[in-house]
């Protein structure tokens, strides 16, 4: 509560929580507890006295002393007392004496509402008027809420209370009290029984102001929903009740707003009191209207559509449903208890969302949570479960799999974030995808989290699989964008075609695309910012590309929502549809649409006239001539432009200041671009001009003031008066029939309203009769004059007696008359009576007759019931027997190259009973139709699918598009093999009656594969199944098999020599116990998918070996049928041979280049290395025979001396650590030795690395090709295939037998020596293997030279040794030194094995007295000098990167020149140029084109990691003039903040310089063009005189 400026004094009685009675009682006894001194009596006749007046904002009280003739204690006689008052909010403290204060009386008046002491104040007033006392006291009390209050104080029996009407608002008006609402089942609520119901059960109360009268009919509402609600059974336990709150003061300041604005009709809330929660904390409900309109009402109300009025005829009805549904909510539990592990399952279970907390979560912040997610979610508090060792928050959706595992709170679970836990929980309680509706809208929108959009179209059936596509990219993109930060994380919602009008904010347009995606941070129609997604045109094309891959598709949409998020992308607009023609033709006027608008308007450099026009608008035809000849009289103004938009399809700029949904024409004039593309720096000038006024000849001249261009005002006035005859009558004429057609259309209109208004009974009567259209015809004036006749007869009487003269007829005839009448009519009369009778016996027969037909047609109609009864009852058992029999679906499939699509038929499917099983080999398709017989379908496929991208969906019905209900299963199955199937089952016949192919789905561009390819077939070759050759590899040494597919064509030569091979390996020793086979593997599909065969160029062959039955080696189809037969033989060798002595080693070691023994410890069988030396001696067949000895032999036993102990030394260990050495001594005591025999080269080399796998594949690889050897295309396969790293050595090739190469191959052979088992080292010639040279940035004319290649294959990284010799003389002596050669080509191998080498690259090569002269001069650059000459440069740089082939090279290496001269005063500027053709170019520079002709880059001066390059943006085509103008004003952009140089000044010079020099250089080119080709016509002219003293045309019929 605030504190006063008077606050509470000793002695105070306080009467403010006591009943009233008790107040009447006590409130004699106030002066006396005071401690004033008298008669009770006196004192009870003591009272302040007050007068009060109100406004509808503030009370004003006078208070005095007083009065009467008692005196107050402690006063004298004339002495006159002090009054004081304390303001409090809800009451005045009043004190009234002479003297001390011990003297003064005191009163505690409680006002009748509250008032705000902080804006109240008091005044001793002047004594001005009557009444007045000198030492009152003026109060200006400020309402707590302003209305008219009906009293001053809650208790007025005591106190004279008169009124001060000079202060009253006598204008403010009396307000109504309004009852609260009453009914039986409400209780009438004070504060003290409210708090008491609310601990029993729960309460609903509606707590009002009886002078507000905005809930009055909300109220009503309330009452019929109480009775209603009351009367069922789970609200059997409500109370429902109201409070005044107005009596109970305490109740208002703790329950209700203290706003000023209480009483309004959108604030008229019920309270909810539970008993499980603080009485502190209830909930609100709303009070929801449902209005109903009568329609006769509707049209009859002549005020309808008023602002602010009430239709005639509305009435309001309360909205039961949704009352009950928000009640239904509140009844359970905020946060539930969960004592076991089965009740919190059974709590998952129960609800769509649960939030299950641990025992150490803060219970109150937990149920402030829940409770504001009432509704959204459930949560629970789990008890002491057993596993639950720290606190967590765990969120489980019903929609989770089984073996899912919850989402846990990322929050901090010491001290629970309330606003952020609930928050948490509202985002992920919210499904992954959800359809749009209204009420997701507001549930979205009370997030407040970006929202991404999918539309699709559901009921387009020949796109369902790009929709399904599309779908789970979105739900994938969802999944990783599922979060609570809005600056990352988005929610999402799927839009049907129903709201395809959406996608115009988001720049779509009609035809409207489908998928289609985009960002909104506000759902809905016209709010908020909206980004579409740039689809490429034509959007409904491109989306099915886009989704055909769902990976790039989420990549791709997660990329763009990222940046979007970051504030990236600008938003999307509305934009019409894009014009279809390719460009604008001139002397047109250009259509612009919201898309287009940035670049031909905002970005164009010509002066353009902008018509903002609705295609609604009037005189259209004449306006669109208007602009039609203002763009053809500026036909040929190049720097003119006539452009036009409309404005109901296309988004408006704030910039032009146009009002929304404003249908007037607006011209514009739009400044220039500095630039093509730039945006104009100017703003647009409107025309101020009346749009329906505006003519050619006016807006030329509104054009003319404003252009910056050159042209005659004059001259398009004339010719714009010859253009408009002819096109502004042609659009008049056209204008008018329009104008004609549109009034017919409103007069048909008029007279439907007229009819409608029949129907309806709002008829005007005069105008049905055509009184009005008479009166209209004949005018106002002859009625007047008759009824001025008829004034001026009756004033004169003459009329009077023309009247009864003429009225006088003769009395006989007339009497005659009604006689004759009278008899007519008695005649008739009784003639009517005769065919009265008549016609009632002919009804009579027929209803006799209708009883008959109807007696023994009902009698017929039960026979036929009763037997169609007994067919019914027999159809039904026939029916339910076939029920319980499952049956085979009918289902169809069509294919494409890459994908099988099926489509299963079960009619009315329930979707609880499908289950869908895939396997890579097998379909299965369960569930139940809608009369619940089982469907089963389930076969197996003719060959595999993959099952990474293979998937199913529910297939709808297309009978009620509106509620699509599943009737069949589509499943999408992607090939593993990509070809055409020649059938889809295995076994066809077992599923051919109940499938069909679907000519739909089925890729109709799919050409058939030849099944008539024949399989290898020959003398010698068998066809085998799986089964066949695992019997026939137990009886042959070895077994060459050719798998091969039927339709693949790609080994047919291949395989033709093989069979060849077959052929002519029965007369071959060792090769006829070979036996060559072919296999059918779409036949035999499970052995292609595990020995993994596929349909490629390498038509690979399997070699089965009898002692290997179940690891066949794998070899690529050869060209010749010799390679096959070596292949065999290098087959046949065991895979290693054991060695015991000394001669079996010996025919090891000699029969092959190279052979590789093994000495170990053990057996065969048990030890634990030689499985890894036979990995390696299978890996190496071909390439190198293996031997192994076991048991302990060493090489001395096989007559080697050298000792058995390897090489391999485990490394000095310190101090401390002997029992480490000792357990690697003793793994290096069990560890074999390695030996490799080259006998050749008469040497054997011990295997010294360590012993894994991959080392001795490694070293068994190199030192199975010679020490040295020289490059060959049959070596170069070799190496290829080994993958070693090469040292290659370039040698003079037209000069072998000179010093330098002698020198150059002694420090070969000495490196290779070096590095044996390390690096291949290689010869090659200059002249024939210079291309290789080339990437290691090696020049051919200077060999010998050195490189490594980490493998022989063209991407590889290559690096060159840079001898630095600028002379042959230094060449020379670097290979004569061979010691200080090889010394530095082993620091290079030595750092290419370590991993420290820089890679070379291809660079150009500079005359070595070449220097760059200083600014004024372009810097040569080859990459060589490029990282010095340009990223360690001190200077700012200009830099080209050209291609010497670029068309009028040398004019632009003249460009660059002149540029360079200019800027030749810039000190701190360079200028270089690189060749990109020749030198290679780092990839941040962005070249992947090295053809390209020229593109221009400048670097500003900084360290070498930190510069950072900026492209120049023009184009450097057109002419050449004027390219030297635009890099200067680019170079000086870029220069400044970093130097101050005049930029015309230059400009002016290179201009002039520009026109000279390339003129002159065009000439010399043009001449030096023609010279070329007159020698070009002349050797041509020679050569044909030459073929013909041949006689080469002899026989040609010239």
């Amino acid at each position: 509560m605030p504190m006063h400026s008077r606050g509470h004094r000793a002695g105070w009685v306080s009467v403010r929580n006591l009943p009233s009675s008790i107040c009447r009682r006590l409130a004699c006894c106030l002066a006396a507890s005071a401690g004033v001194a008298g008669s009770t009596g006196q004192a009870e006749q003591l009272r302040p006295h007050l007068r009060w007046a109100q406004t509808n904002a503030t009370i004003s009280v006078e208070v005095s002393a007083p009065r009467g003739g008692s005196r107050l204690p402690g006063c004298a006689a004339e002495e006159a007392p002090v009054v004081d008052v304390s303001i409090q909010f809800d009451r005045l403290l009043v004190s009234a004496g002479c003297g001390g204060s011990d003297s003064s009386l005191r009163w505690d008046l409680e006002l009748r509402e509250d008032v705000l002491p902080e804006q109240s104040r008091s005044d001793r007033p002047v004594a001005t008027g009557v009444g007045t006392s000198p030492n009152s006291i003026l109060l200006l009390l400020r309402k707590s809420v302003q209305h008219r209050w009906d009293r001053l104080l809650m208790e007025e029996w005591s106190l004279s209370l008169p009124r001060d009407w000079k202060r009253e608002d006598r204008n403010l008006p009396d307000e109504d009290e309004v009852e609260l609402p009453r009914a039986q089942n409400l209780r009438r609520f004070d504060a003290q029984s409210l708090e008491a119901a609310a601990k029993e059960s729960i309460v609903v109360v509606a707590m009002r102001y009886p002078w507000c009268t905005a809930c009055a009919e909300k109220d009503n509402a309330f009452v019929k929903m109480s009775k209603v609600a009351g009367g069922k059974a789970e609200f059997s336990e409500v109370v429902f009740g109201t409070l005044d709150l107005r009596e109970e003061k305490s109740v208002a300041r703790r329950f209700w707003n203290s706003e000023q604005d209480v009483c309004l009709k959108s604030r008229c809330p019920l309270h909810v009191f539970k008993p499980d929660e603080p009485f502190s904390e209830p909930y609100t409900l709303g009070v929801h209207l449902l209005y109903e309109m009568n329609e006769m009402a509707m049209m009859s109300d002549p005020m309808m559509g008023s602002p602010g009025h009430t239709p005639k005829g509305q009435t309001a009805k309360p909205n039961f449903e949704r009352f009950e549904r928000d009640l239904a909510l509140l009844i359970p539990p905020a946060l539930y208890r969960l004592e076991t592990e089965d009740d919190v399952r059974e709590f998952r279970r129960r609800w769509e969302t649960s939030v299950v907390g641990s025992p150490d979560i803060n219970a109150t912040d937990f149920r402030l949570a829940a409770r504001q997610l009432r509704g959204k979610a459930s949560f629970g508090l789990a008890g002491a479960i057993a596993g639950q060792a720290t606190p967590s928050v765990e969120l489980w959706r019903s929609e989770m799999a089984a073996g899912d595992s919850p989402l846990q709170y990322d929050g901090s679970l010491t001290s629970v974030n309330v606003s952020y836990l609930a928050r948490y929980a509202l985002v992920h309680s919210q499904p992954m995808l959800q359809n749009y509706s209204w009420d997701l809208k507001d549930a979205l929108e009370e997030i407040g989290m970006p929202v991404a959009v999918l539309w699709v179209n559901s009921s387009d059936v020949n796109n369902t699989n790009t929709t399904q596509r599309a779908l789970a990219s979105f739900r994938s993109l969802c999944e990783k964008r599922r979060g609570t930060n809005a600056l990352r994380h988005v929610l999402c919602c799927v839009m049907d075609q129903t709201y395809a009008y959406y996608q115009r904010d988001y720049g779509s347009h009609e035809p409207y695309p489908f998928p289609f995606f985009g960002l909104t941070k506000k759902l809905g129609f016209g709010d908020g910012d909206r980004f579409g997604y740039p689809f490429k045109e034509p959007v409904n094309k491109t989306v099915h590309g886009f989704f055909g891959s769902p990976k790039r598709a989420v990549k791709d949409m997660n990329v763009w929502l990222g940046r979007v998020l970051l504030g990236r992308v600008p938003p999307s607009h509305e934009s019409g549809l894009v014009p279809n023609h390719s460009a604008w033709v001139r002397g047109e006027v250009q259509e612009i649409v919201w898309k287009t608008y940035q670049k031909e308007i905002n970005g164009s450099t010509a002066d353009i006239l902008l018509e903002l026009y609705d295609n609604q608008r009037k005189k259209q035809h004449v306006l669109s001539a208007t602009m039609s000849i203002l763009a053809a009289t500026l036909k040929d103004y190049r720097d003119l432009k006539i452009a036009r938009m409309e404005v109901s399809q296309n988004y408006v700029p704030p910039l032009f200041g146009r009002k929304q949904f404003s249908k007037d024409t607006e011209y514009f004039f739009i400044p220039p671009s500095i630039a093509t593309g730039e945006w104009t720096p100017g703003t647009p000038v409107k025309y101020t001009g009346p749009a329906d006024e505006a003519t050619p000849g006016k807006l030329l001249r509104f054009l003319k003031k404003h252009s910056m261009s050159s042209w005659s005002l004059k001259e398009a006035l004339e010719s714009s008066a010859d253009l408009a005859e002819e096109i502004m009558g042609r659009a008049k004429l056209e204008q008018r029939e329009d104008d004609r057609a549109e009034e017919d259309k409103q007069q048909m209109i008029k007279k439907m309203m007229t009819t409608l208004k029949k129907e309806k009974g709002l008829v005007d009567v005069g105008e049905v009769m055509g009184l009005k259209k008479a009166a209209d015809a004949l005018g106002g004036e002859p009625k007047k004059e008759e009824d001025a006749a008829k004034k001026d007869n009756a004033k004169t009487g003459k009329g009077k007696e023309k009247t009864s003269r003429d009225a006088a007829p003769p009395k006989a005839p007339e009497q005659k008359r009604e006689e004759r009448r009278a008899q007519l009519k008695r005649e008739e009369e009784r003639q009517k009576e005769i065919d009265r009778k008549d016609k009632e016996k002919r009804r009579k027969r027929r209803e006799a007759e209708k009883q008959r037909q109807a007696k023994k047609k009902a009698e017929e109609a039960d026979r036929r019931a009763r037997a169609a009864k007994a067919a019914e009852e027999k159809r039904r058992k026939l029916e339910e027997e076939k029920l319980r029999q499952p049956t085979t679906p009918l289902f169809s499939w069509g294919q494409s190259k890459e994908q099988l699509r099926i489509s299963v038929l079960i009619p009315g499917l329930r979707e609880a009973s499908l289950n869908v099983t895939l396997a890579p080999d097998r379909v299965e398709v369960r569930g139940l139709d809608g009369r619940g017989r089982p469907h089963i379908l389930d076969f197996e496929l003719r060959e595999f699918i993959s099952m990474e991208n293979s998937s199913w969906s529910l297939r709808f019905s297309e009978e009620n598009p509106r509620d699509p209900r599943p009737d069949g299963v589509a499943l999408l199955l992607q090939k593993e093999l990509l070809h055409r199937w020649d059938r889809l089952a295995q076994d066809h016949a077992s599923v051919k009656q109940f499938m069909k192919k679907d000519w739909v789905q089925d890729d109709g561009d799919l050409q058939e594969d030849h099944e008539d390819i024949d399989l290898p077939s020959g003398p010698n070759v068998k066809k085998l199944t799986a089964a066949a050759l695992d019997r026939l590899s137990a009886s042959y040494s070895l077994v060459v098999l050719a798998p091969r597919f039927p339709w693949c064509d790609k080994c047919k030569e291949k395989d033709r020599e093989y069979v060849k091979s077959a052929k002519n390996s029965r007369d071959k020793e060792h090769l006829d116990r070979v036996l060559f086979a072919v296999m059918d593997v779409r036949e035999e599909k499970y052995f292609a998918r595990r020995h993994n065969i596929s349909c490629n160029d390498r038509c690979e062959l399997l070699l089965f070996k009898r002692d290997e039955p179940d690891e066949p080696y794998v070899v690529p189809g050869r060209r010749f049928s010799e390679e096959v037969q070596i292949d065999c033989y290098k087959h046949l060798v065991p895979v290693v041979s054991e060695v015991n002595n000394k001669t079996q080693l010996d025919r090891v070691t000699s029969a092959f280049d190279t052979a590789i023994v093994g000495f170990f410890g053990g057996t065969r069988q048990d030890d634990p290395w030689y499985p890894r030396f036979r990995a390696v001696a299978r890996e190496l067949r071909g390439h190198a025979i293996f031997g192994a000895s076991f048991n302990g032999l060493t090489p001395r036993d096989m007559g080697i001396d050298r000792d058995a102990t390897p090489a391999l030394r485990p490394p000095p260990t310190a101090a401390g650590e002997s029992e480490a050495s000792e357990a690697v001594a003793a793994e290096s005591a069990e560890r074999p030795l390695v030996l490799l025999f080259k006998p050749k080269e008469q040497r054997h080399v011990e295997f010294t690395g360590e012993l894994t796998l991959d080392s001795l594949v490694r070293f068994s690889k190199v030192l199975s090709v010679p020490l040295v050897s020289e490059y060959s295309f049959e070596s170069r396969q070799k190496y290829q295939e080994l993958k070693v790293p090469l040292g290659m050595m370039w040698l003079d090739g037209e000069n072998e037998g000179k010093d330098e190469n002698i020198w150059a191959k002694d420090v070969l052979h000495r490196l290779a020596l070096r590095f044996s088992g390390h690096l291949v080292f290689v010869t090659l010639n200059n002249t024939r293997e210079a291309f290789l040279m080339r990437p290691m940035s090696l020049d051919p004319r200077r060999v010998p030279a050195f490189g490594i290649a980490t493998r022989d294959d063209q991407d590889s990284p290559k690096f060159g040794y840079d001898i630095q010799a600028t002379s042959w003389k230094e060449l020379s002596a670097f290979w004569e030194n061979k010691d200080a050669a090889f010394e530095r080509l082993a620091s290079m191998c030595t750092a290419f094995l370590e991993g420290t080498l820089e890679a070379s690259h291809e660079s150009a090569e500079l005359p070595a007295s070449y220097f760059w002269q200083g600014p004024g001069v372009v810097h040569e650059v080859v990459w060589k000098t490029f990282r010095d000459s340009v990223y360690r440069s001190d200077h700012d740089i200009l830099l080209e990167l050209y291609s010497p082939m670029r068309p009028q090279h040398r004019t632009h290496l003249t460009v660059l020149d002149l540029v360079a001269e200019a800027l030749g005063g810039v000190k701190t500027l360079k200028v270089a140029r690189m060749d990109t053709a020749n030198n290679y170019v780092l990839p941040e520079f962005g070249i992947s084109d090295k053809e390209k002709a020229s593109t221009i880059f400048f670097l500003p001066a900084a360290p070498e990691r930190h510069r950072k390059h900026r492209r120049f943006g023009g184009k450097l085509s057109g002419k050449a003039e004027d390219i030297p103008e635009r890099l200067l004003r680019f170079v000086h952009r870029e220069t400044r903040g970093s130097a101050d140089w005049d930029l015309g000044e230059r400009e002016a010079w290179v201009k002039k310089e520009a026109q000279v020099r390339i003129r002159r250089l065009r000439a010399i080119e043009k001449d030096y063009e023609k010279k070329m080709q007159d020698e070009w016509m002349q050797k041509e002219m020679e050569e044909f005189e030459r073929y013909k003293r041949l006689g080469k045309f002899d026989n040609l019929n010239l």
